[in-house]
């Protein structure tokens, strides 16, 4: 796929049995989709050796582009701009440092707010408020007959 094509070069194939065509600046080889494609391969066999982006997009959209992408794309036109590796930043290099003392760790301003949240739902124990099924069990609906069937929970 790390070919790189030029107009022309995508132009000479324009033959049934050599058929490529161009989708966003990408090189695809149809030749042998051209009789899998739904909707005919005198579709693709009209744009052959072309540019087909304005076509494509009309009747395709991206996840049909992500499914064959691997299997038919053979490359890029010379003229697609080349991605731009981002920067990397540095990376800082954090040495540790023994200190003398305790080994174990002071908490900080986020295990108190633990603490306080916990605080909070002590008083509900371990269940969960509104948690018992036993509220519902005898719940009607307000439809017509069919609905106003009695609502009972399979245990």
């Amino acid at each position: 796929m790390s070919q790189t094509f030029s107009k022309s070069d995508v132009a000479a194939h324009n033959k049934p049995d050599d058929l490529y065509i161009i989708v966003d600046e990408d090189v695809y080889d149809l030749t042998t989709f051209a009789d899998e494609h739904p909707g005919g391969k005198k579709i693709l066999q009209r744009v052959a050796g072309k540019d087909a982006s304005k076509q494509f997009w009309k009747y395709h959209n991206e996840s049909i582009l992500k499914k064959y992408q691997k299997k038919l794309q053979v490359g890029s036109l010379d003229s697609k701009p080349k991605p731009e590796a981002p920067p990397t930043p540095p990376q800082e290099v954090v040495q540790p440092v023994a200190e003398s003392g305790t080994l174990s760790a002071t908490p900080g301003p986020a295990a108190h707010q633990v603490q306080e949240e916990s605080v909070a739902f002590d008083e509900f124990g371990d269940l969960v408020p509104y948690a018992d099924p036993s509220w519902y069990q005898t719940v009607r609906t307000t439809g017509g007959p069919r609905e106003n069937a009695l609502l009972t929970l399979k245990q």
